[in-house]
């Protein structure tokens, strides 16, 4: 079987454009991995390659749910093992490309039995939000998964409802539950990965406040209005860095300034999380952003 070659890194990094430079070389197929793209009438504000690019060199896994719909790390492990295997059948390579790194870690590691979302325990803990603030679910989640509590910060909304969560349908922690990981599908398949991560921190979180302020001028204001008004505030791909904060500037809890300020740092800040990653995944290279060699570099490990 022909190997699984990985681009991963922080947002805005230039890893669409090294995916796309990559296929050009050699017959591949481009593979999203991002949570974001992954969702229809969601371009802008998830940075979507433009329309003349993926006619060119069009992704798998883009644009491919509604933005009412949930997407999983198990939805995402189903969806690529079939894609690579149809690649596998017609012998072309799989180039995957984003910045979703628990994507690739479950790809790569294994996934845990984790159960999938179950609407009505999560209406409750939005309830609970409501009514007792987030601190209070954090205690909550303290009392019957201490190592998950202790690892999650106590702001991160999305976390801390999705470990009570899983304790409500299994009555075990994620710890006891990945203590029974399965055996990973790829784990003897031959891989080859690369991260790209900006060498000037402090250029870089410039270039994260133009690329917002560039999406602001594209529409994203009224592209969040759409899905708002569409679907409704609450859908999930509402809740990604840059879109969240337009909803916070829309409900006027912020001034134009105020989001930019505030989008800028959250991506910057997710950008770090997502370089964090690095250190659980088994990476060929890694790479500075504005590097003129990586494309030569790359190819000499596939040679």
């Amino acid at each position: 079987m022909n190997p699984i070659i990985s681009i991963y890194g922080p947002t805005n990094a230039g890893k669409t454009s090294v995916a796309i430079e990559l296929a050009q070389e050699f017959s591949a197929e481009i593979i999203s991995v991002d949570s974001v793209q992954i969702y229809k009438h969601a371009s802008i504000g998830s940075n979507k390659p433009e329309k003349n690019i993926l006619e060119k060199y069009p992704h798998h896994l883009l644009d491919c749910i509604e933005p009412d719909e949930s997407y999983s790390v198990g939805s995402f492990k189903k969806d690529i093992i079939e894609i690579i295997s149809k690649n596998d059948q017609q012998n072309k390579n799989n180039i995957l490309v984003g910045g979703t790194m628990m994507y690739f870690y479950s790809l790569f590691n294994g996934l845990a039995n984790l159960p999938e979302q179950d609407l009505e325990i999560r209406k409750k803990l939005d309830q609970q939000e409501r009514e007792k603030g987030l601190k209070y679910l954090h205690s909550e989640l303290m009392k019957v998964d201490p190592i998950s509590a202790t690892r999650i910060h106590e702001n991160d909304k999305q976390r801390i409802k999705r470990a009570l969560e899983i304790f409500l349908i299994t009555g075990k922690s994620i710890d006891q539950l990945k203590e029974r990981k399965p055996k990973d599908t790829f784990d003897k398949r031959k891989s080859f990965s690369f991260a790209i991560i900006p060498e000037d921190r402090k250029k870089f979180k410039h270039d994260l406040r133009v690329r917002f302020e560039n999406m602001i001028d594209a529409g994203l204001i009224k592209e969040t209005e759409m899905l708002i008004n569409k679907y409704s505030k609450d859908i999930p791909i509402l809740k990604a860095v840059g879109y969240k904060q337009v909803v916070e500037f829309l409900e006027n809890n912020l001034s134009k300034d105020e989001m930019i300020e505030k989008a800028t740092n959250a991506n910057y800040q997710l950008a770090k999380r997502q370089m964090t990653w690095l250190n659980k995944l088994n990476t060929t290279e890694i790479f500075f952003c504005n590097q003129s060699n990586i494309i030569i570099k790359i190819l000499s490990y596939l040679q």
